[in-house]
């Protein structure tokens, strides 16, 4: 049988490395230049390996990797070291219909997404899976790390090969729902956890609506939130985690420099299940301007645990490529009825437009054309 080195992680840590999954336990200098790929692949030694996806609703996907190596996807946040090609399947699990098998519940706290990931039997030498406690922080004994498997005849505690910072590590796994737990071994103690922002909005015709969520960075959560905001035409903004590790339990006041009115203002950072419905801040912003600036901060000592700058280009309209070819199927109609562009240039600005595409259509260099009399749209800049 193939025998490959485990990779011992030779980087360090912090809490954005964690929380955007960019965390890969060994070096990606290796990568081909010329690769491209995104944060939804697996990136291998022979460059990105992108998954199949089976239903993105529920989260399945099945991927190939294509040689022995070691493979990272920084979205999952999932790590995988393999003897040879394979084909592993990966779906994401809510915890909520496995809770009831833990006795006693309350010793044990979700620590990291659950998947249930399908491979043959001996392909995989290591797996790592993420979980979102700070170990840089005291207090956190990595003794209180197990693996749970779900089995059909029950639940099965395994101790980790190892626990790293991001990961726990079994090496020569067998597959099975599965994900990291920890043992609360004192009920009182705050444990600090690698956090996530997530910010959505909206556009509507004379505010932009905002949604803020504060999250334990598990991409299975993240996945079940931007499934129902899209729902509802939400688009996320994406912004940097918080740079500090936060509690479980704790509370935070989220507040913003323009006066808005924010319902709730507090939000408790908590475990919820991806199938439950998370908590989150909502506000509207009648102009942005030179832009709104959010914060968060401890309700305990005032501290500021993150700060975004928004600005009026940052959200763009969810349905900017519907309109582009809403404009093109009607354009006939549209050049014999729209009589003033500068009112709609108005309207557009600071909300679909940025200040030099407004200034640049004011000056002609967006405009339609009519020649023949057919309304066709000549130029858009």
């Amino acid at each position: 049988m193939l025998t490959i080195a485990l990779p011992v992680p030779e980087e360090s840590y912090d809490q954005e490395t964690c929380a955007d999954g960019w965390s890969s336990p060994e070096s990606l200098g290796d990568m081909p230049e010329e690769s491209l790929g995104t944060d939804d692949d697996f990136w291998g030694p022979t460059g990105p390996v992108t998954p199949e996806v089976g239903d993105e609703d529920r989260g399945l996907y099945r991927v190939h990797f294509p040689v022995a190596g070691s493979y990272h996807c920084p979205n999952m946040r999932l790590y995988f070291v393999v003897r040879g090609p394979v084909t592993i399947e990966i779906e994401f699990c809510a915890w909520d219909q496995f809770l009831d098998q833990i006795v006693p519940q309350h010793s044990w706290m979700v620590a990291g997404p659950l998947f249930d990931i399908k491979a043959e039997p001996g392909t995989v030498a290591a797996v790592y899976l993420p979980h979102f406690i700070d170990l840089q922080e005291e207090g956190v004994d990595i003794s209180w790390f197990q693996v749970a498997h779900f089995k059909e005849d029950g639940i099965l505690l395994e101790k980790p090969t190892r626990v790293e910072p991001c990961y726990t590590v079994l090496e020569n796994p067998s597959f099975s729902p599965m994900g990291v737990l920890l043992r609360k071994i004192h009920s009182f103690l705050s444990i600090p956890v690698i956090s996530n922002v997530l910010l959505y909005h909206r556009l509507h015709p004379e505010e932009v609506n905002f949604h803020l969520y504060l999250l334990p960075s598990d991409c299975t959560i993240e996945k079940a939130v931007d499934n129902e905001k899209k729902k509802f035409q939400f688009v996320r903004i994406h912004k940097p985690p918080p740079l500090t590790p936060l509690h479980i339990g704790s509370r935070y006041i989220v507040s913003g420099s323009q006066k808005m009115e924010i319902i709730p203002e507090e939000l408790e950072l908590c475990y919820r299940s991806p199938g439950k419905p998370q908590l989150f801040s909502e506000f509207y912003v009648g102009h942005l301007g030179s832009g709104i600036r959010l914060q968060i901060k401890s309700k305990n000592d005032e501290t500021v645990v993150w700060e975004a700058l928004v600005k009026s280009a940052s959200p763009s309209p969810p349905d900017a490529l519907d309109l582009l070819h809403f404009m093109d199927q009607h354009r006939a109609q549209l050049v014999t009825r729209v009589t003033s562009v500068d009112a709609i240039l108005d309207k557009l600005h600071g909300q679909v437009l940025s200040e030099e595409q407004y200034e640049r259509m004011q000056k002609g260099h967006f405009w339609l054309k009519t020649d023949s009399g057919d309304g066709h749209l000549e130029g858009l800049e």
